[in-house]
């Protein structure tokens, strides 16, 4: 079983490798290529499997190309922009920013990459200092 899983996590790793574009990111018309490709080469038994894992993976991969980048009142021009530069070094990786505003963080801005989450909100100080209090 777990040669399998190997063999699994191999293929699909190969497959999100293929997925990429010239800038390292998944690329939409890559991914219809692969998946193209992928149900002419395997039998039916073991697409299911693989297109679970694949998927998984390049939503993983999306995840991790974007901050999303939540904020309070209003964003000055360019921010989003250097936010998502500074995490673009940070992970060595190509990263685009999404803004959306958030008027419950009261202030400030947070920002997820991936599974990674940045809180400078003032809610989020507030929730800290709560919970410091709580436990003193």
């Amino acid at each position: 079983m777990a040669k399998k899983d190997k063999n699994l996590q191999k293929v699909t790793a190969r497959l999100t490798e293929l997925s990429r574009g010239a800038d390292g990111r998944i690329d939409e018309k890559r991914v219809r290529v692969v998946l193209a490709e992928v149900g002419k080469a395997f039998p039916p038994a073991q697409l299911r499997p693989i297109l679970e894992v694949f998927y998984a993976a390049v939503a993983r991969e999306l995840r991790f190309s974007e901050a999303r980048i939540e904020y309070a009142g209003t964003l000055a021009t360019g921010t989003a922009n250097a936010i998502a530069a500074h995490f673009s070094e940070i992970y060595n990786r190509p990263i685009i920013p999404v803004s959306t505003e958030n008027a419950a963080l009261l202030g400030g801005l947070r920002v997820q990459v991936g599974d990674d989450v940045y809180d400078a909100s003032l809610a989020g100080t507030l929730a800290r200092l709560r919970a410091s209090l709580a436990s003193a």
